[in-house]
């Protein structure tokens, strides 16, 4: 086993292991070899990045301390989390890097614009599975328990997240689901941005299929409230049945 697998291994799970990583500088390093390092050594250094972020998410005294906004560590780490993110081909190494970013949601401001666009664009990955965890990545820019929520939600939808979330709803199973729980967030939390009349959000909204509901009951009221805000605003012509694969 290699060091860097050796400290995945470490940080899995741990938030006193995770706190220690950080402290002693852990995070520049992990950047750095992400930014040099072999595919295996690359893809070990991203594994425990995201296990400290997955730490971090949870603990906000981790989160504070190790992902504050001045932090050249946390800095240095989200420069090549976005590096790998636009530029890499590897399924599994994107999926490992939207998880981290996801994690990381609540430490950015709204000024932060850089990182929401790139995970946008993952969207309309061709892999279902990458395009699932960009939405699931970006639903925690949006739901309310980030007090950016608005800001982030209208920065969403300036970079084109509509139409991609639209085409992903006729995806697999698990792409359509996430892209649902988004598309609902982005509704509650701008539903009048022009954005959303022509690209008949409302109407897709209207149309999900009641299985799906039955047997995802919290959307239900998630659904209900989307559809609420939008009306607010904006009205479709017709509610058009969204077949989803169950």
């Amino acid at each position: 086993m290699s060091c860097a697998e050796a400290l995945w291994m470490l940080a899995k799970g741990s938030v006193s292991n995770s706190k220690r990583i950080t402290e002693t500088k852990g995070l520049l390093c992990l950047a750095k070899l992400v930014e040099i390092g072999e595919p295996e050594l690359q893809f070990n250094c991203v594994m425990t990045i995201k296990e400290i972020t997955f730490a971090a998410e949870s603990n906000a005294d981790l989160r504070r301390a190790a992902f504050k906004a001045n932090s050249p560590a946390a800095k240095a780490v989200v420069d090549q989390l976005l590096r790998v993110i636009k530029g890499s081909s590897s399924p599994k190494l994107l999926v490992a890097a939207l998880q981290s970013m996801g994690s990381l949601a609540r430490t950015f401001p709204a000024r932060e614009t850089r990182v929401i666009g790139p995970l946008v664009n993952h969207l309309n990955n061709r892999s279902q599975e990458v395009a699932a965890e960009a939405a699931i990545a970006l639903a925690k820019f949006t739901c309310e328990e980030n007090f950016l929520c608005e800001a982030h939600s209208k920065t969403m939808i300036e970079f084109n997240a509509i139409p991609a979330l639209m085409k992903l709803l006729r995806g697999s199973e698990r792409a359509q689901l996430r892209a649902l729980i988004l598309l609902c967030y982005l509704a509650v939390n701008a539903g009048n941005h022009e954005a959303l009349e022509p690209a008949r959000v409302l109407t897709a909204l209207e149309g999900v299929d009641r299985m799906v509901l039955a047997q995802y009951p919290e959307l239900r009221e998630l659904v209900a409230k989307a559809v609420y805000h939008i009306n607010l605003y904006h009205r479709g012509p017709h509610s058009q049945r969204l077949t989803f694969v169950i």
